[in-house]
């Protein structure tokens, strides 16, 4: 049995009820591929049927990441078959009291009980640390390629799902470069080279400008959908966009050029712009970097097709599986997980581009949307709540929110965060755009906000499924790290720990459970629960 891109943060033992299979033999081995980590524990100490597959030059760094298996299991003290009257012991009894005026000769049993205690608490203490961050290793796709490469049956085919694979967790911001395909110790890039002939495709690598779907819209309209653009411009304002046409103007592309779709702009003007972004001079009158800018990607042509672009794919495929369909024959208010899979597997297909097509128009959509409701944020503190006394961004839409008229066919009043990942990012792009507005400010209680904003996370909720008379709401709960720990998310533990204190009311659908759903009746209860569990 093989799990792909889920199973790792699973009890997959007690789960799946393996025990009570009838596998005398052990016969039934699982197999689980899946990036999200921390791995549960006990996967990785079940040596009989659980199997990880992780990168074979990688082994040391996964293992050191678990506790060492004496912290975590002993074949005495982690039998709990004698813990009924645990609690009672506690209470009277303190795990390090060396006080000399206390001595007395302690009973074999009560010694093995004080060890017992002690024990579990280290075991506590470790797991905790241990589960305490959710973070994400390489891609899944890419240690398949690895493994095909070991077997002597890698393809370029394989290769580019690799390369796509691990553009996902850049996208979503789980990893900060695609440094494990570029990687020049990477023995299976240079194989895979070598036949292209074979595979009637040809990858090449290159330093490509990592502006939003620059190929498929006009270099104006993909600049002020790039979120670092937007950053380092404040396209917010007018002041931000009079100076981006500045900025335009100093690259020597003329309007007309620039506002016409990227494939059609005249060749003259294309072949220099990454010179003249690369230019020190442009870069410190405007304030811009370029390290995430001009990224290290690879480009995938296939006869006389277009070239294609691994985070032109995602995207296709990310806007597929997050809109419903109106021709979907569902009775489900949810999305059709399974019809908007199908659909956004053949995005994939690079031979056939009709579906990645109709992706990326979705995507536009998306961005559209999204420029929309931060634009609205900014005017506006209403959907806003932030002060010294809360330990956290408060970030929270209702329906009326997505009901204006610049809501476009694709994105209904509830359609707009259906899936965790466009939640997640709009969370992240909102939290560092609202900071750096506030930063941009001219009013000093603004700028005073902002160091404040800096240190604290955000947390979103917003509407997630539509409603039947007499339904109640379902909403979104999203939690985005401050920046300064944007990579490691513990709102996993976060949430699961507010949760309890609030009686499970949370549903847990995603394997990520910094994204959660909960009714909005919940809603205050959790929010409570929240504060008291992040002021801890």
């Amino acid at each position: 049995m093989i799990f792909i891109n889920c199973g790792s943060t699973l009890d997959l033992y007690d789960f799946l009820s393996l025990d009570s299979i009838g596998n005398d033999d052990n016969s039934l081995t699982l197999f689980v591929l899946d990036s999200l980590r921390p791995i549960e524990h006990r996967n990785v100490y079940d040596a009989k049927q659980i199997r990880i597959l992780i990168l074979p030059n990688k082994t040391d760094v996964e293992k050191k990441r678990v506790p060492q298996y004496e912290e975590l299991f002993h074949e005495v003290y982690d039998d709990d078959n004698n813990d009924e009257n645990e609690s009672e012991n506690e209470e009277n009894d303190d795990d390090d009291d060396d006080d000399g005026s206390n001595m007395r000769i302690e009973s074999t049993e009560g010694r093995e009980k004080r060890l017992k205690r002690q024990w579990l608490k280290k075991r506590d203490k470790a797991l905790g640390n241990y589960y305490k961050y959710r973070s994400h290793s390489y891609s899944s796709a890419l240690v398949m390629f690895e493994l095909a490469y070991l077997l002597s049956k890698d393809t370029n085919e394989q290769l580019w799902y690799a390369i796509i694979g691990t553009h996902v967790l850049r996208l979503n911001h789980h990893q900060n470069t695609t440094r494990s395909i570029t990687d020049e110790n990477n023995p299976a890039l240079n194989t895979s080279n070598s036949k292209l002939s074979m595979d009637c495709i040809n990858i090449k690598f290159d330093e490509d400008i990592n502006f939003h779907l620059l190929r498929h819209w006009s270099f104006y309209d993909s600049i002020c959908h790039t979120q670092e653009m937007i950053l380092a411009f404040k396209l917010w304002s007018s002041r931000g966009l009079a100076q981006l046409k500045e900025f335009l103007a100093d690259l020597g592309i003329p309007k007309r050029e620039y506002e016409q779709n990227y494939r059609d702009m005249n060749i003259k003007y294309k072949v220099n712009i990454k010179k003249q972004i690369l230019d020190k001079r442009l870069q410190d009158k405007y304030h811009y970097t370029t390290n995430t800018i001009i990224l290290p990607t690879f480009l995938l042509s296939s006869g006389f097709t277009l070239k294609l672009s691994p985070q032109d794919i995602v995207l296709s495929i990310m806007a597929t599986l997050q809109t419903a369909s109106s021709s979907s024959t569902s009775t489900s208010m949810m999305i059709d997980l399974t019809e908007r899979f199908s659909l956004a597997l053949s995005c994939l297909n690079y031979h056939q581009l009709t579906d990645y097509l109709g992706g990326i128009e979705l995507e536009k959509v998306y961005m559209n949307k999204t420029h929309y409701l931060i634009e609205t944020l900014l005017q506006s503190d209403k959907n806003l709540s932030f002060d010294n006394t809360i330990p956290f961004i408060l970030l929270k839409f209702d329906q009326n929110m997505f009901n204006s008229s610049t809501t476009t066919d694709h994105t209904t009043s509830c359609g707009f965060f259906t899936h965790p990942y466009q939640a997640y990012l709009f969370a992240r792009n909102a939290l560092q755009t609202l900071i750096s507005y506030t930063s941009a400010s001219s009013n000093a209680v603004k700028k005073k906000k902002s160091k404040h904003l800096q240190r604290l996370p955000l947390i979103l909720i917003a509407p997630y499924s539509s409603m039947n008379s007499g339904e109640e709401l379902v909403e979104i709960v999203v939690g985005v790290p401050s920046l300064n720990s944007i990579m490691m998310n513990s709102f996993s533990t976060i949430f699961e720990a507010a949760d309890r204190r609030c009686g499970n009311v949370a549903k847990f659908v995603f394997f990520d459970h910094s994204v959660l759903l909960l009714q909005e009746q919940h809603q205050q209860k959790f929010v409570d629960a929240l504060m008291f569990v992040l002021a801890k």
